[in-house]
C-alpha cells in the first residue's frame, strides 16, 4: 500500500510539474499615461553623407497599450546604380521626440523595420537605428541607450517587415524620466554595390508607401 501511495504522488507531482505557470501580465502604463508632446527632426545637411528628412514628413505614436512605438517616415528612400536619379545611397533620419510618461519609464526590447527594397545580386543593403535619452537642460546624455542593425544581401525584392533583437550598448535600463528629457533615434539604410552596373534601393512599401521602425516596449513603474 505504501509503495502504491508514494508511485502515486510521484506521479502527482510529474504532472504538477509539467503544467506550465499562466504568463504574467506586462507591466504597462495606462494609455492616458504617456504622451508625445513634440516631434522634431535635425536638418537634411546635419549629415553630409545620407538623404536627411524633412520636417513634417515623421510621425510618432504609441499603440492602444503603449506596447509599441512607431515611427512613421513619409520620405525616405535610398537607391544605388544607374537609375538612382537624385537619390543617395544612404538615407538618414534623426528625430526628437519628447515623449511625457510620469512614474513610468521604458526600454527597447526590440525592432522591426517595414519598408519595401528591390537589390540586384551584388547589392548589400544595411539598415541602422540608434536610440538615446537625453537631457536637454544639461546637454548630456541620459542611461537607455541602443543600437541595432540588420543586413539583406541581393538579389532580393519584396516588403519587408524585419525582426531584431535589441542589442543594448550600454546594457543599463533608461533613467526615469525627468521633464527635460528628450528621446532622439537615429535612423539609417545604406546601400552599397560591387560594381556601377548593378542596382538597388530602400524605400517605403508598397501599402502606402511609408518607411517605419517599430519599436517593442518593455515599461516599469519608477
Amino acid at each position: 500500500m505504501l509503495h502504491r501511495l508514494i508511485l502515486s504522488f510521484a506521479l502527482f507531482l510529474t504532472f504538477a510539474v509539467a503544467v506550465p505557470a499562466p504568463a504574467a501580465t506586462p507591466t504597462r502604463p495606462p494609455k492616458s499615461a504617456v504622451t508625445v508632446n513634440a516631434v522634431a527632426v535635425d536638418a537634411p545637411d546635419v549629415d553630409t553623407n545620407g538623404s536627411g528628412c524633412r520636417q513634417g514628413t515623421v510621425g510618432v505614436a504609441f499603440n492602444s497599450d503603449n506596447s509599441i512605438m512607431t515611427i512613421i517616415l513619409d520620405d525616405f528612400q535610398a537607391a544605388i546604380g544607374p537609375q538612382a536619379g537624385s537619390y543617395k545611397k544612404r538615407a538618414f533620419c534623426r528625430v526628437n521626440a519628447t515623449i511625457t510618461s510620469p512614474g513610468w519609464a521604458f526600454d527597447v526590447s526590440s525592432v522591426d523595420f517595414r519598408g519595401y527594397v528591390n537589390l540586384d545580386g551584388g547589392v548589400n543593403a544595411s539598415l541602422v537605428s540608434r536610440w538615446k535619452w537625453i537631457d536637454t537642460s544639461k546637454g548630456v546624455d541620459l542611461k537607455g541607450k541602443g543600437n541595432i542593425n540588420k543586413k539583406l544581401a541581393g538579389p532580393y525584392s519584396d516588403d519587408f517587415l524585419l525582426h531584431k533583437d535589441g542589442e543594448s550598448s550600454t546594457g543599463e535600463q533608461s533613467a526615469c524620466q525627468k521633464a527635460s528629457a528628450m528621446f532622439q533615434i537615429s535612423i539609417s539604410a545604406s546601400l552599397s554595390a560591387s560594381s556601377s552596373t548593378v542596382a538597388g534601393f530602400v524605400k517605403g512599401d508598397s501599402v502606402d508607401s511609408t518607411f517605419g521602425e517599430i519599436l517593442n516596449l518593455g515599461w516599469r513603474k519608477c
